[in-house]
């Protein structure tokens, strides 16, 4: 099959309150990295990590559509596996059932996903 990139967003709360939505290029390649918005738009050529500013919770992730050569993230905190993998079909942003996510990054962390078969 033929890669099939896609779009994302993750939503994470911090301590404070703020909510911050941070969308996410998603190649289809797998092993990898996630590519994160850093204010132009997630593209190809994007940081493949996002700091965490403050306290965060990763409370969502939305994606446009699945993807056809992988099928799930594995998250990392400073390149060490959180040992949390999301599976593709279960964060459709169109379905009204989406898994709650409760992963936590502390300030300064990066955060990182890596795409996986």
């Amino acid at each position: 099959m033929v890669a099939a990139p896609r779009y994302g967003t993750f939503s994470f709360m911090g301590r404070s309150g703020r909510i911050y939505n941070v969308d996410a290029y998603i190649s289809d390649v797998a092993d990898d990295l996630v590519t994160w918005d850093a204010g132009a738009g997630a593209s190809a050529t994007s940081p493949t990590s996002f700091t965490a500013p403050e306290p965060l919770v990763l409370i969502d992730l939305a994606l446009a559509a699945g993807l056809t050569d992988t099928s799930k993230l594995q998250i990392l905190r400073n390149n060490q596996p959180t040992g949390d993998f999301l599976r593709y079909a279960q964060h459709i942003n169109t379905s009204p059932f989406r898994s709650p996510l409760r992963l936590g990054f502390m300030p300064g962390v990066e955060v990182r996903a890596i795409q996986k078969a």
